[in-house]
């Protein structure tokens, strides 16, 4: 059975903790006494069970947020940054002046502006719109008034007081919010109502992650610089706000040994007994062409060769000492092994970079499999 996946560009945490922003974040009146701050907030994802790549997933997925916040009128800018994770490194941007917003994506080099889509959220802005992690301020006095905001919308069959914590030197309370699907612990700071950290247990095959405050500089007076987007040197502008969900589509096909996806490389190329399992990709934030796609073959003993791409012009994902070069007849090439066996190639092929990994073919194979693809017309790029 061949499987295939689509995602939008935030991993995958984004998605389980957005109904729980709209709890933590927002309420039917205005905030008490918002204050303005920087916090970094340390974000860890563990893999998703039955995840299909899991052999190729070194370890827990790890991010680190900037945030700047000014109230009066709710302003912010965040940096959603990635490291580790190689081709797909690189930082997710969201400015927003009080009236619009502006999104960035450093790997793609393309931007666009959001109109008027937060002008209406007032202090409820607070709840990063695109990109956001469930720590911060909450409209809630106290904390007994939060736990009530949670009972009231019934979801949690049970909310209650766990027990303290200290963080960053500053005691806080930690909220228990139990559901079939596993335990959440929220650790609020009493005094200034803002949640430090937010760790989810999940349970029957859902998403663990960790997301929690560590650095916070607050009551602070923000530059004003930091809520203006300059487009940086080359960037292409894409089309405000898309109006409409992208329309529906087959998983990639059409390749000799790797499915074929316009405007990604189709290699011409597999060793002998393998056979593609598996294709997925991710939409970008700008429109509904693939930014990313991978694809999975498997031979009858389970042995695994991913391929996975990403549509980055420009400079390439920093690559530490564990690389060495590669001779191959192809771009910029570069093999490692890691500790966990799986042998990985990687090379660039004008915008794209791709990267080949392996828990058995040689590195003689991923070099033959890149020599032999080449790019898809693009439909749009």
């Amino acid at each position: 059975m061949c499987i295939a996946t689509e995602r939008r560009p935030m991993i995958a945490f984004l998605a389980l903790i957005a109904a729980t922003l709209t709890i933590a974040c927002t309420s039917d009146h205005e905030s008490a006494g918002a204050r303005g701050f920087y916090a970094e907030v340390a974000v860890a994802v563990e893999p998703h069970p039955g995840d299909p790549l899991a052999r190729f997933r070194s370890g827990v997925g790890r991010s680190v947020i900037r945030w700047w916040y000014a109230p009066d009128p709710a302003r912010w800018r965040w940096e959603f940054e990635t490291v580790g994770t190689g081709i797909d490194d690189g930082v997710l941007l969201t400015v927003a002046d009080g009236d619009h917003a502006w999104e960035y994506d450093v790997r793609a080099n393309v931007y666009r502006r959001v109109v008027g889509r937060y002008a209406s959220l007032g202090a409820e802005a607070m709840a990063l719109p695109l990109f956001s992690a469930p720590v911060g301020p909450v409209h809630a006095a106290t904390v007994d008034e939060l736990m009530a905001q949670w009972r009231e919308r019934g979801d949690e069959p049970e909310v209650a007081l766990a027990g303290e914590a200290t963080l960053l030197d500053r005691r806080t309370q930690i909220v228990e919010l139990r559901a079939p699907g596993g335990v959440t612990r929220a650790f609020v700071d009493p005094e200034r109502m803002f949640i430090m950290r937010w760790a989810v247990e999940a349970t029957g095959g859902g998403q663990s992650y960790h997301a929690e405050v560590t650095a916070l500089d607050y009551e602070k007076e923000i530059d004003d610089t930091r809520f203006v987007f300059e487009p940086p040197p080359g960037a292409r502008e894409a089309e405000p706000e898309a109006t409409g969900a992208c329309s529906g589509s087959s998983p990639p096909g059409g390749g000799a040994a790797f499915p074929a996806e316009p405007g990604f490389l189709a290699p011409a190329y597999a060793p002998p007994g393998y056979r593609t399992v598996g294709t997925g990709s991710e939409r970008g934030a700008y429109g509904c062409d693939p930014v990313a796609v991978w694809a999975l073959l498997e031979a009858s003993d389970g042995s695994q060769i991913l391929l996975r791409q990403r549509f980055r012009p420009g400079d390439g994902p920093s690559l530490d000492g564990s690389w060495e070069a590669a001779a191959a007849g192809v771009d910029d090439a570069h093999y490692r092994h890691s500790d966990d066996a799986v042998l990985s190639l990687l090379w660039r092929a004008g915008d794209i970079v791709a990267l080949l990994q392996a828990d058995a073919a040689s590195l003689a194979e991923l070099v033959h499999i890149a020599e032999s693809a080449s790019l898809v017309p693009d439909r749009s790029r």
